[in-house]
């Protein structure tokens, strides 16, 4: 999208004059004489659109602070349409980009998540929003999940002349799949519908991409959470599972880490005991091995051979420490004293 056009909308819709606009990833960032902004850009139809932009709406309501606020129009509407597309404007940010490797960032943002998802609570679904939903479908997704990699095996077995990633991805297929069951069973044995029965009464959603760069960290300390464009009505699990596992992926599987990381979000929302076998089945299922293979076989994303045969070792390097971790995480004896229970 031209920059001209945006800045031409942005002085029409909101009435900011603007003398810079450089475009970053997904989101504008535009600057008159006085203040920064963030036009952010979502890609995808008005319904599913309504219910990103309700989810903001809904913790900067519930006074969640850690949400940039929206900034109205002219006309006082919440956002704009914008070459088929639709967009809204926040404040810029002066922050840093979290690290998860830092017990100081990690903690402050695991008490964040944990405030977010009280906050989240009550989240209502009009008739006009299309949400991502989550409510007890782990199953099916897992089953679904399998199968695909399963359609990586029939493409892979129908080539004449075989990649090098295709012959180390089959390597590896027999015991990614035995993994795919193994999640499949342990999920079996937690308590995983009856705290989803427990939980979607209490109607809130995850942010479903809590990855550092979204978790940004000002020069106060204060926490801001950005980028709702994948939040999903799930149980508050499915973030802090994913938590632990961009803490500790990549040679960091360590009982001490999840603890540190556990303390801190129970320490504002209560940390069940059953809650625990829930989130190492859903750490088990080898996710990132069937991401890759969609990247690959499906996609067909234009990253290059190399980048891909790179992204499989660390995945396969990965695994051992991994599965070792989940054996004794699954069995761990936490618990929770701190937090709000719901």
């Amino acid at each position: 999208m031209d920059t001209a056009f945006v800045k031409k909308i942005v002085a029409e819709k909101y009435g900011v004059m603007a003398v810079t606009i450089e475009k970053i990833k997904n989101v504008y960032l535009i600057c008159d004489e006085r203040r920064k902004y963030c036009l952010k850009i979502i890609k995808y139809e008005k319904p599913h659109f309504l219910f990103i932009l309700a989810t903001i709406k809904h913790l900067y309501n519930n006074e969640f602070k850690a949400v940039p606020p929206i900034i109205e129009t002219l006309d006082r509407k919440e956002y704009i349409e914008l070459d088929n597309n639709y967009a809204y404007l926040t404040p810029w940010l002066a922050a840093r980009e979290s690290n998860y490797d830092n017990p100081l960032d990690i903690e402050m943002t695991a008490k964040v998540l944990a405030e977010l998802h009280i906050k989240s609570k009550g989240f209502e679904i009009k008739d006009n929003m299309k949400p991502r939903i989550g409510w007890f479908k782990w199953f099916d997704n897992y089953r679904t999940r399998k199968k695909e990699i399963l359609d990586f095996k029939a493409r892979i077995e129908k080539k004449e002349e075989k990649s090098e990633f295709d012959i180390i991805y089959m390597e590896h297929m027999e015991e990614e799949l035995l993994r795919c069951d193994q999640a499949l069973q342990h999920l079996g044995e937690s308590d995983y519908y009856i705290k989803m029965t427990k939980e979607i009464r209490g109607r809130g959603f995850c942010h479903h991409d809590f990855a550092h760069h979204n978790v940004l960290i000002g020069a106060d300390n204060r926490v801001a959470i950005i980028d709702f464009d994948y939040a999903i009505l799930d149980t508050h699990l499915h973030d802090l599972a994913s938590l632990l596992i961009r803490r500790m992926k990549n040679g960091k599987w360590d009982l001490e880490n999840a603890r540190f990381i556990l303390e801190a979000y129970d320490s504002v929302y209560r940390v069940e005991p059953e809650d625990i076998p829930i989130m190492a089945a859903f750490m088990e299922f080898p996710q990132d091995y069937w991401q890759v293979g969609i990247q690959y076989y499906w996609e067909k994303q234009p990253w290059g051979e190399d980048f891909f045969l790179k992204k499989l070792a660390k995945i396969i390097e990965d695994k051992e420490e991994k599965q070792e971790f989940i054996d004794e995480f699954m069995f761990f004896n936490y618990k929770g004293k701190g937090g709000r229970t719901y």
